[in-house]
């Protein structure tokens, strides 16, 4: 099998003794402008390799190629992540989009809820009113009640008081019917004795003594007679005015019951129809929650598919960020093989945003509490209540272009390399994010010199306001980074406001 071995000798890097190279062109152009360059470590100069025969140097060049493309694979290129990272960014953008989508009618359906509160209340407020008169109507039912319970009282009373009396004239009637018997009999008895006359009575007497006994007898038996007819017939007569008045009491009586019979029955009516009215409107509550339901259920359903796509927006901001750490990985094998070349910054670095108003709006090291509190790993610059797009951002120091392009979290994003800077006591890259733009030519490799423009300020990526981000970080021997406080390494920052 023949192993097909891709030529790739890393480019010598410029040692510029505390210069930077000229501005513009690549970094085959340093040799040819005249700049010393020494080979990479590990390498030997000319005069080292002239006592060995040429095989030999290709023997020697072939094996580090196939030590090279052994020990340091790539799984994937820069190129191809990048494609990939462009593609995270299109869906981001989409899910965004479908975020807001979702928000707005999440919105919308909750601008429809104070209105179909404010329904319910109003339908509340004459329910209410309803259930008012409804207390008053059962109120006064249950006082009409009242009142012909008692009606029906005096009523049985009356009615009582006349049975009474009727028992009483049957008895007074029966002692008539009896005192008349007795008359009849004893009319009866003189009519078959014949007629006596009182003259007759008192012949028949022997002396003078019966004669008075019997004059006595026949006179009180007369007034006793006439007196007995008296007293029925007024007792008779009295029994009859008190049924009269009984009666007349009783029907009285009954007139009012039948009157507040009848105010009850209207009352029961009205009662009738505020309870029917309160059931419609009872049932336009129900219509009413159901379709506030059907809303709210709407708008949380809204919601969890927002929050899924919030997750999604999240797994790809992190596949991004992984994406990111690989083209950093990428870009630190490139500088360890020396395809970055590595300039020698003896110096300190410029500000980046030389502009008169220019305020600090995050330290380096402050907690970020819309990032989950995490250490602000460099400073944010602005311009105070006057900013304009046409604000520019200038290299720090001079070195290379390593990386540029966009990030979901950094926006647009320039990375320039400076190798070993000496008051940071290593090599370092410099960062400026949230670019709005890049400044025309801008590409990877390109030399940069100290305060060269980059681009301009703007507000891309996850920004909350339009800002310059700039971060320092130092390359540690194990490939990773430590972030620096920019402010230890500027010359100073005449037009900035603390």
């Amino acid at each position: 099998m023949k192993l097909k071995l891709k030529r790739r000798l890393p480019p010598p890097r410029a040692v510029l003794d505390g210069t930077c190279p000229p501005t513009g062109g690549s970094l085959a152009k340093i040799k040819r402008r005249g700049f010393a360059m020494v080979p990479p470590v590990g390498g030997m100069s000319q005069r080292d390799r002239g006592g060995l025969p040429k095989r030999a140097i290709s023997i020697i060049l072939t094996l580090t190629l196939l030590f090279t493309t052994t020990v340091f694979p790539s799984a994937r290129t820069e190129r191809e992540i990048r494609n990939e990272m462009q593609q995270i960014q299109r869906r981001i953008d989409e899910q965004r989009t479908e975020v807001t989508n979702l928000r707005a009618q999440q919105a919308s359906q909750e601008a429809l809820l104070p209105a179909l509160d404010a329904e319910v209340q109003a339908v509340q407020e004459k329910i209410n009113l309803i259930q008012v008169e409804v207390n008053a109507l059962t109120a006064q039912i249950d006082d009409l009640n009242a009142r012909i319970r008692e009606l029906n009282a005096g009523i049985e009373e009356s009615q009582e008081q006349i049975d009474l009396l009727y028992a009483e004239t049957q008895e007074r009637t029966e002692q008539i019917h009896a005192m008349q018997e007795l008359l009849m009999q004893r009319l009866r008895q003189q009519y078959i004795n014949g007629p006596v006359s009182n003259l007759q009575l008192l012949l028949a007497s022997e002396d003078l003594s019966g004669i008075l006994t019997v004059t006595e007898f026949i006179t009180r038996q007369a007034e006793s007679d006439a007196q007995l007819r008296e007293d029925l017939e007024d007792e008779m007569a009295h029994m009859a005015v008190l049924q009269q008045q009984l009666r007349e009491e009783q029907q009285r009586l009954q007139a009012q019951r039948e009157q507040l019979q009848d105010d009850t029955f209207a009352v029961t009516q009205s009662l009738l129809r505020q309870r029917e009215e309160q059931a419609v409107l009872d049932e336009e509550i129900q219509r009413i929650n159901e379709i506030r339901n059907e809303i709210q259920g709407i708008i949380n359903s809204i919601g969890r598919n927002r929050r899924d796509v919030e997750e999604m927006i999240r797994r790809e901001q992190n596949a991004m960020e992984q994406a990111q750490r690989d083209i950093n990985a990428i870009i630190n094998q490139r500088i360890q093989a020396g395809e970055i070349g590595s300039v020698q910054n003896t110096g300190q670095m410029v500000w980046p945003f030389p502009h008169h108003g220019a305020r600090i709006t995050s330290r380096f090291g402050a907690s970020e509490p819309f990032r989950g509190g995490r250490v602000h790993r460099g400073v944010d610059v602005s311009i105070a209540n006057n900013w304009a797009p046409n604000w520019t951002i200038h290299a720090a120091l001079c070195g290379v272009v390593a990386a540029f392009g966009f990030n979901a979290s950094m926006g647009n994003y320039v990375v320039i390399y400076h190798g070993h800077f000496a008051p940071a006591n290593g090599r370092i890259q410099t960062v400026y994010m949230h670019l709005r733009s890049f400044a025309p030519g801008l590409r990877r490799d390109m030399p940069i010199s100290a305060g060269q423009h980059l681009g301009m300020m703007g507000n891309t990526g996850n920004s909350t306001g339009p800002h310059l981000h700039f971060q320092v970080d130092r390359f540690n021997a194990d490939g990773s980074r430590t972030a620096l406080n920019p402010m230890d390494f500027v010359s100073g920052a005449p037009y900035l406001i603390n």
